[in-house]
């Protein structure tokens, strides 16, 4: 049998949800490549890597150019064929991401940051290594439930992730088109991570989802891993978001979390 190979952009430690994917993928069968940001993010991911069995980690930092074409150029080089890519990456978990601010005053310098990091990189990483992806291969991307609601300064982020789920939508259309590639994103609720530490107090608004959950309990990593392994095998489904947040969507918005 071929070897079933996964790329994942967007560990960052233990903690990370796609450090949960990446495990569920291994435990699928799957030989898995994972990328780090910087030095700064090269531990954690070197951790992970070492634990789950990861083959290789690249650097790759998204808003540079040159980090996406070694980034790309060095996956051709190894020659690897992907059947799956899943990409994880948020501008709240980027260095020097700038957050806390009213929308009002985020520059257009920092909102294109914002973008290209936590959306235009799903379309720019998919071009790059569309060639080494196999017919009929797998895309996930991880938005948030933030996309659809306002959260006190970090709206810039929320704003990236609803361009993201767009273009899951329209990169669906043409991948399908082109190599018969699914496109497909999952959507968590609130999960202890470090975007969520960047909000506010995470103890206070994870009891609280508890609270307005209707199963009374927070999302866990694992559910959403598996659940993320089973859209990423699935061949008849693509194009769509799905919610993973112990039905939180279905109770009233943000402000009364």
């Amino acid at each position: 049998m071929k070897n079933k190979n996964a790329l994942i952009i967007g560990i960052r430690d233990e903690e990370s949800i796609c450090c949960a994917i990446a495990r569920e993928i291994k435990r699928a069968g799957y030989d898995i490549y994972a990328t780090y940001q910087d030095e700064a993010t090269h531990e954690g991911v070197k951790r992970v890597a070492d634990a789950i069995g990861i083959k290789k980690i690249f650097p790759y930092d998204a808003r540079k150019d040159e980090d996406l074409q070694a980034f790309a150029e060095a996956v051709k080089r190894e020659g690897i064929a992907l059947d799956i890519l899943v990409h994880g990456i948020s501008y709240s978990t980027a260095s020097g991401a700038k957050l806390d601010l009213p929308l009002v005053q985020v520059t257009w310098e920092e909102f294109t940051d914002a973008i290209r990091v936590g959306a235009f990189s799903l379309v720019e990483v998919s071009g790059r290594l569309l060639d080494v992806m196999k017919e009929g291969a797998s895309i996930l991307t991880i938005s948030l439930r933030w996309s659809r609601v306002a959260v006190p300064n970090f709206n810039v982020v929320c704003a990236a992730k609803a361009a993201l789920e767009s273009m899951v939508r329209g990169l669906a259309q043409s991948l399908g088109k082109a190599k018969g590639i699914k496109v497909n994103g999952v959507s968590p609720g609130f999960v202890p991570t470090y975007s969520l530490s960047k909000v506010g107090n995470s103890l206070e608004i994870l009891e609280r989802a508890k609270n307005r959950s209707p199963l009374k309990t927070n999302v866990r990593k694992e559910d959403i891993a598996s659940l993320a392994v089973s859209i990423l095998e699935n061949r008849s489904t693509t194009g769509m978001i799905y919610p993973v947040d112990t039905g939180v969507d279905i109770t009233e918005g943000w402000a009364a979390c």
